[in-house]
Parts: C-alpha cells; sequence; structure tokens
C-alpha cells in the first residue's frame, strides 16, 4: 500500500459536519482540506433536538453532496434510533426524512405547533433542562488543565467552556506547567477581568495532581474535567450534570468525537480504539448495571475517557481523587482515568455514560506521534493494572483470574477491542502498544518513588 511522508496510509480526509434534523437539510458544497487533499468521505454527526443519535459516513465526489440523497442516506442508516426518538419524544412516528428535514412531522420546537405534547414549546422532552427540572440546579465547576505550548487550544476551549448553556459554574485553569508554560500570561491577554475565570498552579508534573487541585480550588458540587486540545458543544456542561440522576451516581462521562480526520494518523487513532462510547445513555455499577464480560471491571474504555467526565466533589474526595502515580506528566503516562473509574465502581458508586455532553478531540496529525500515543496507552494501561496487583490483595486475586480472557481481548481480531480495526492497520501500532503494556509495570513502580 501507498504511503505518505509520515508512515500513514494514504487515505485521503474525511469531512466532519454536524446534521440538525429539526431543520432543512442542506446541499454539501465540494470543498478540499487545508493539507490540499479533495475529501473522499463525508462523516456526519447526526442529531435532533441537539441530542446525537449517531454517525453516517458516505462518499463524496468532487460536486459534492446533494440534499436529497444526504436525506436517504441519514433515513437508510438511522431510521431506527430516529424512530425511536421521536417515541421518546411523544412525536408522531416520522415516515421518511426529506431534505426539508423533520418538520413536516414534528412541527417547530420554537413555536407553539400542535405536535408539541408538553406545554412547552421551547423545551422537547429530552431537554436537558426538563432533566434537571424546576429547582435551582447545582453549582458546577470546569476544570481545565494545560501546560501550555505551542499545541495548545486553551484559549479556543475556553470561549467554548466560558459560553456554556449551563446557568450555574466557574472555569478553573490548572496550569501544571507554570514556570515555562506561558498560560497565566495567555489568559490575562485573552480574557481580561472575565467573571467566572480562575488561575490555579500546579507545579508538581503529572495531570493527576493537576486535576486534583483543581477539584481542591473548586467551588462547584460537580466538577467537570477536561483537556486543552478539545472544541467544547454548547450543551456539554448541562448535559454531564443532567446525568447525576440519582444519589449513587459518583461519575458522568460523555462522548468523544474526532475534531478533524484530516490525515491517515487521525483515522488510525479512530481505528485504534477512538474515543466513543456510543450513543446511548448507559450505567455501570458493581451490581445490576454490570457488564456481561470476565473483565469487568477492568474494562479499559468502556466507561469513558478523562478528556470528558465529572464527578461529585464529595464523592471524588471520598475516593481519594486521582492517583498522582498514574497519568500524563509522570512515568505511567497515562491510566488515571482507568483507574478512578475501577474505583469508583469498587466503591459502590454507580457511572453513568451521557452521550449528550460532546466534546471534540483535536487527534495528533503526525504518524509518529499517533504511534509514541499509542505507546503511553499500553504503559497506562499496564502501570494502572500493576497498582491494583501490588496494592490490593482483593484486587490482585480478581485481576489474575482475568489474565486469560484479557489476553483475548487484546490480541484476538474479534474481539471487541479490535473488531473495527481494517485490514491496513499497522503491525507497528499493535507492537508500540503490546511494549507500552510490558513497560507499564516498571514505569508504575519508578513513578510510584518518584511521586
Amino acid at each position: 500500500m501507498r504511503r505518505r511522508d509520515d508512515g500513514s496510509p494514504a487515505r485521503r480526509p474525511v469531512r466532519l459536519v454536524d446534521v440538525e434534523l429539526g431543520r432543512p437539510l442542506e446541499d454539501v458544497a465540494p470543498l478540499r482540506s487545508d493539507l490540499g487533499d479533495s475529501y473522499e468521505e463525508l462523516r456526519i454527526l447526526v442529531r435532533l433536538h441537539r441530542r446525537p443519535l449517531g454517525t453516517v459516513s458516505v462518499r463524496l465526489t468532487e460536486d459534492g453532496l446533494d440534499a436529497g440523497l444526504l436525506a436517504d442516506a441519514i433515513w437508510s442508516a438511522l431510521e431506527g434510533p430516529i424512530r425511536d426518538h421521536c417515541r421518546q419524544d411523544r412525536l408522531p412516528d416520522p415516515e421518511k426524512l426529506t431534505r426539508g428535514g423533520l418538520g413536516d412531522w414534528l412541527g417547530d420546537w420554537l413555536g407553539d405547533g400542535p405536535t408539541n405534547p408538553t406545554g412547552d414549546p421551547g423545551e422537547p422532552p429530552c431537554s436537558w433542562r426538563r432533566a434537571l427540572g424546576p429547582s435551582v440546579p447545582p453549582f458546577a465547576t470546569i476544570v481545565i488543565t494545560s501546560c501550555g505550548g505551542p499545541g495548545s487550544r486553551l484559549t479556543d476551549t475556553l470561549r467554548d467552556a466560558l459560553t456554556q448553556t449551563y446557568p450555574r459554574f466557574e472555569v478553573v485553569v490548572v496550569d501544571n506547567r507554570p514556570a515555562t508554560s506561558g498560560v497565566r500570561d495567555a489568559l490575562d491577554l485573552a480574557f481580561p477581568d472575565v467573571v467566572g475565570l480562575r488561575y490555579a498552579s500546579e507545579p508538581r508534573a503529572g495531570l493527576s495532581h493537576a486535576r486534583n487541585l483543581g477539584a481542591a480550588v473548586a467551588r462547584g458540587e460537580i466538577v467537570a474535567f477536561t483537556d486543552d486540545d478539545v472544541e467544547i458543544d454548547t450543551d456539554w456542561l448541562a448535559c454531564l450534570v443532567a446525568g447525576f440522576d440519582a444519589p449513587d451516581v459518583a461519575c458522568v462521562t460523555g462522548l468523544i468525537l474526532p475534531l478533524e480526520l484530516e490525515t491517515g494518523a487521525q483515522r488510525l487513532l479512530e481505528e485504534f480504539g477512538g474515543y466513543a462510547k456510543g450513543f446511548q445513555r448507559r450505567t455501570w455499577d458493581c451490581g445490576e448495571h454490570r457488564l456481561e464480560t470476565p473483565l469487568y471491571p477492568y474494562t479499559v474504555g468502556a466507561f469513558g475517557s478523562g478528556a470528558n467526565a465529572a464527578f461529585r466533589k464529595t464523592a471524588l474526595a471520598e475516593l481519594g481523587g486521582f492517583d498522582g502515580a498514574l497519568g500524563a506528566g509522570t512515568r505511567a503516562r497515562g491510566g488515571e482515568d482507568i483507574d478512578i473509574y475501577v474505583r469508583c465502581v469498587q466503591g459502590g458508586y454507580r457511572i453513568t455514560y451521557e452521550p449528550g455532553a460532546i466534546v471534540r478531540h483535536a487527534h495528533l496529525r503526525d504518524m509518529a506521534q499517533v504511534r509514541q500515543k499509542v505507546r503511553d496507552y499500553g504503559v497506562g494501561l499496564g502501570a494502572m493494572l500493576t497498582k491494583h496487583l501490588v496494592r490490593d490483595r482483593s484486587s490482585a486475586a480478581a485481576l489474575l483470574t482475568r489474565v486469560p480472557a484479557g489476553t483475548v481481548h487484546l490480541l484476538s481480531a474479534r474481539s471487541t477491542k479490535n473488531a473495527s480495526r481494517s485490514v491496513t492497520y499497522p503491525p507497528s501500532l499493535v507492537l508500540a502498544e503490546l511494549q507500552g503494556l510490558l513497560y507499564g509495570p516498571l514505569a508504575y513502580l519508578r513513578s510510584r518513588v518518584s511521586s
């Protein structure tokens, strides 16, 4: 197979768009990527009442795509989820999707059409506002950790954070490299005197230390964490907070989509596993909401990712916060999010996955960077598993019984981890992950000493 200079497969970029079915669909005009290639695929995030229903991929030509053909492709792929959403919102069952959207069947939720059964034309039943109810919503804190540097999208991420639709929140930026990052100067320049924005400095290296400081200084009952390389949906925080619908829900995670798929390396990171966990709300605990897999609760990636997660502040403190020996910036390089999710479930709490809470992650464009990222993920996983082996006898016994199933999950082409990988998925990435996993135990022991 022909390859690019960076070693990734020579694939054309994928164009990413959102389509809201409550509005008329538009023709997709031809467009070239900022790298000069023409797009060969259109990947559509399909939404209704802003709720994500799924993604649809359509081949693109140099002429673009007619809105009628776009409607046909969406209906063919997502007829079931579209009908289910309408039924849940007590709306008429649509017969089809046209270029005019679903307005003929749904009516106009921004007006007072006769199809609205709720009496409030501004809010469909699926709205986060209805989920929170009429009482005063809890105060929340958004914590964004950053080391600054040329790859940071911090100011863009902050603009998204400060314009959330949720009514009661603050934003805390935790600078994890205060001596050289330039983060404070960047904030003073871009956001002078912005109410609700605070700065905190954590000189100890490591994402866990930065997040723990953010939680410590947070004034909110709910603490939502994200990174400085994401684009945040306007309803993100609101959907996370709405997910805390029971006292034993300690953590709510959300949907992470790619911000762009311009290079083969970025597409390979999605094949590696990506960050998206589906479009259905789910709940996990150690009781009736267990996953039916022998690996549970050590089901890597099942619960979500650390760049899109919120916690009750009291529950996070009771769990002891994030482990300072794990995470980016330590010798362990990662694993802190998997660790806190496992401890959350083992501690008797519940985790809820809320796909309406959307962020878009800026995947690395370069193949060498992606290979290193995959290796780091392996190191973090190995480090996290080592922690549970050496620090808790009951966890060690449970983990050892899971070794055969874990090996199959890691290596089998039929496992849920690997089933979506194409035949062109590079063996070098498989090797990088395995190398990282094998190094993980030593990395954890070294990190534990230094932390």
